[in-house]
């Protein structure tokens, strides 16, 4: 590569004519990269052929985007050309290499995810593509682009005649570039790099800051929607609430409007039996950022309402039902430290939170990945684990669930069973050839989600025999549409079925109610208020205002849609939908039209605006509720000054185990106080933190506070379930607080939970002893005391 690379001190010095033809090269590869990102998607049977329309379109972008570095590049060039030959040609042929190589990797993260990187690239490539995946990526894309951009320079040369003869550089690099600012830009033809680059330039400079007087933007009345009231015949009795969110379950599986026919018999059926909206839309095009608008109809923040440090006081559904005497509970087969789920759980004070901590060895966890790493338990593990620990209560329950199965990678219990399905499905629907196509391409898709509604099958099937199903409502949705999968425009990502199932129903029915997530918790709530008087907060900050209004859109209503983090770039407003920056009206099927109204943009676009800065002022500065109205105070260390320059004296990073080792050494050493301020920081950043938890606990017990101890040891036993210490600590506790027969009924907790520990068991032995040593004792100075009573020696002196 002697013309690049040439170090020779009489190098002649590169004039413009160099410098086009490396602009070409540069070009021309970037016209490969579009040639072999369709090629990609034609074989996932994603789109219908090679060289279409969009492939036009989008070697269109390209010229666009390659004017634009053209422009910038030029003055470089030329100024570093003035001051050393060559030097201007090496950092541009450096430069373009590189633009290159990390437009390829963003190709490659969009054939694999069918999503264009914008704001908040790290965070979600990091989450999408494994170390392994990246690399491959760039041992491959490096000698590919280097041998495209020098192969390419080389033939330029024969159309050196031709260049000269142009228009100025600048003339044509800026009228191509105003060509391509009218072009339709869809994430499939356009250039990657260039959106990025616009995203996150958005991002850094987005000065648009809230500025309204009201301290509490979103707080309102609570005004409940009490319209399912006349779709149920309630009882007496308060009625049980069982919520169940299927990871990835979109509206392209389910009802009659589905893509992928055949995947959810099971759902399909139980749309006939229940209260069905099918236009419905998750508020998040992630599962972690799902559940908050579920349970609370809550803001997004930055990053998902459950990743802020400082978690904002609130009011959810979990939060008032247990001050309203529910018994609550979460069931997850995962991690639910990931994105501090945990957290969000413990300050709502769930009562029961089951995650895959707490199943033990009876269960079958799902297979790992090549790295490795299980997601957790499968779906039908997690309502087995449930089935099998369920306790009676003589209060109402509301029990969540989150599934895992129909995630990536996929690997779910007897796939090869599953497969085998989806060929059946294969030969029996009739599809059209692109999603026929993209189902044989991703079978093992399909089959988790055939597996993921046999599961519910299941759960459905046990649950009727429990004598709480005839007083129970069922909430069923999905998290987000599958992304793994294409959408043909970007609400579809946020399109999923909402089920209400319940003997208590009147009868079946479709809702044509555009609704969300963030409109559940008003009509749940508005349903219980009306029947049964339970205690609503008089102010409320929910997004939501409720799942049923008078035909499929209402004026106003108002859909924030969260993609992904650093992205609120998707707004619904009445029957509008504005997404990037582009505005389409809504079908009565939620279709997009281009919109035809253009004096409502504005408009549009001020609420959307508006919103995103109350998302962000709320969010960053504690001012969703005052916190008169907060449920529960907010478990948060809240150290001094003082406090906080010794904690930061001992610990300061991110490895709690280290912090949790020095806590445990401050404890040994007598310096308990100190110890309990560590470990309640450690707890307010990782409330997961089991063995803080407990060491907690035996340090109140080692200062004689036993009533403290033993409530943190039976909270740290209800969150993990399986974990020896935490019942090895509280058997010590009673014991030393002579609360002995408390540890016999404790004995059945361990037993359910299948823990076998030979420490654990003589703890237990020691409590049945000293019990029998007690009653032994009792015995002996009751007949001691009756001896005297009767001896008539003792009583004539007395």
């Amino acid at each position: 590569m002697n013309e690049v690379t040439s170090t020779s001190k009489n190098a002649r010095r590169r004039t413009l004519q160099d410098f086009i033809r490396l602009i070409l090269a540069f070009f021309l590869c970037l016209v490969i990269l579009s040639i072999y990102q369709n090629i990609r998607l034609y074989s996932a049977g994603v789109l219908d052929g090679v060289f279409t329309k969009s492939l036009l379109l989008l070697v269109v972008h390209h010229i666009g985007f390659t004017a634009i570095i053209g422009l910038f590049m030029a003055f470089i060039y030329n100024y570093l050309e003035e001051r050393k030959a060559v030097l201007g040609f090496r950092v541009s042929s450096i430069l373009f290499f590189l633009i290159l190589i990390i437009e390829g990797l963003l190709i490659e993260f969009y054939i694999t995810n069918y999503e264009i990187l914008g704001a908040g690239l790290l965070e979600v490539y990091n989450s999408r593509i494994s170390a392994t995946s990246l690399l491959l990526s760039i041992v491959v894309l490096i000698p590919v682009m280097m041998v495209l951009l020098y192969f390419f320079y080389k033939i330029t040369a024969r159309v050196y005649k031709t260049i000269s003869r142009m228009f100025p550089l600048t003339i044509i690099l800026f009228s191509l570039f105003l060509a391509t600012l009218t072009s339709d830009k869809k994430p499939v033809n356009e250039n990657k790099l260039q959106y990025l680059a616009y995203s996150v330039a958005d991002e850094v400079f987005d000065f648009n800051r809230y500025e309204g007087e009201e301290e509490y933007p979103l707080l309102h009345p609570a005004d409940l929607d009490e319209q399912l009231v006349a779709h149920f015949n309630l009882k007496e009795e308060e009625p049980n609430l069982v919520f169940i969110m299927v990871e990835g379950l979109g509206s392209d599986f389910v009802g009659d409007r589905s893509i992928y026919r055949g995947f959810t018999p099971f759902l399909d059926s139980l749309q006939n039996k229940s209260l069905y909206w099918n236009n419905y839309l998750s508020n998040a095009g992630e599962s972690y950022a799902a559940l908050p608008s579920l349970l609370g109809a809550l803001p997004f923040g930055k990053n998902g309402f459950t990743n802020v440090a400082d978690s904002p006081n609130r009011q959810t559904i979990y939060g008032i039902l247990k001050k309203n005497n529910y018994t609550t509970s979460f069931n997850y087969g995962g991690n639910s430290a990931l994105h501090h789920l945990d957290k969000f759980l413990f300050e709502e004070r769930v009562d029961f939170i089951l995650d895959s901590k707490g199943f033990g060895d009876k269960y079958l966890k799902q297979n790992e990945d090549a790295a490795g790493i299980s997601l957790g338990y499968p779906d039908k593990e997690l309502f087995l684990k449930w089935q099998n620990d369920l306790f009676r209560t003589r209060k109402p329950r509301f029990d969540v669930f989150f599934t895992l199965s129909s995630k990536k990678p996929y690997l779910i219990p007897n796939q090869e069973e599953y497969l085998l399905k989806v060929e059946e499905i294969l030969s029996d629907e009739k599809m059209e050839s692109r999603p026929l196509k993209l189902v044989k391409k991703n079978k093992e898709i399909f089959a988790s989600i055939l597996y993921a509604d046999d599961a519910l099958k299941s759960f459905f099937s046990s649950y009727t025999g429990n004598p709480e199903y005839d007083n129970t409502i069922f909430v069923i949705t999905g998290s987000h549409n599958l992304t793994d999968l294409p959408h043909t425009n970007n609400l579809d990502r946020y399109r999923v079925p909402l089920f209400i199932h319940s003997p208590l129903l009147k009868r079946p029915a479709k809702i044509v109610s555009l609704a969300s997530h963030s409109d559940v918790v008003p009509s749940i709530l508005g349903l219980l208020k009306s029947q049964y008087g339970i205690n609503i907060p008089t102010e409320v900050a929910w997004l939501g205002k409720g799942l049923i209004h008078e035909g499929v859109f209402e004026a106003n209503k108002k859909i924030p849609l969260f993609r992904h983090n650093n992205s609120l770039q998707d707004y619904v407003y009445g029957n509008h939908f504005i997404s990037d920056g582009d505005f389409f009206r809504l079908g009565k099927t939620l279709e997009l039209k281009d919109s035809d109204r253009i004096d409502k943009k504005p408009e549009i676009k001020t609420h959307h605006k508006y919103f995103k800065a109350v998302n962000k002022y709320v969010m960053a500065n504690d001012k969703l509720i005052p916190s008169s109205l907060s449920l529960f105070a907010q478990l948060k260390s809240d150290p001094t000054k003082e406090e906080m320059v010794w904690i930061n004296s001992v610990f300061n990073g991110s490895d709690y185990d280290n912090a949790y080792n020095t806590a445990k050494e401050l404890a040994f050493n007598g310096e308990r106080e100190r110890a309990l301020l560590l470990c309640g920081y450690i707890l307010s950043q990782v409330p997961g933190h089991a063995d803080t938890e407990i060491l907690m606990g035996r340090i109140y017990a080692w200062d004689g506070r036993y009533d403290i101890a033993i409530e943190v040891l039976e909270g740290a036993i209800q969150k993990y379930p399986i974990y020896a210490d935490g019942y090895a600590a509280l058997l010590d506790v009673f014991f030393w607080s002579d609360n002995n027969e408390r540890a016999l009924s404790l004995k059945q907790t361990i037993e359910r939970n299948d823990i076998q520990n030979t420490e654990i068991q003589n703890k237990i032995e020691r409590a049945i002893r000293k019990i029998k040593e007690d009653n032994e004792l009792e015995k002996n100075q009751e007949e001691l005391q009756k001896t005297i009573n009767e001896s008539p020696v003792i009583s004539a002196r007395n």
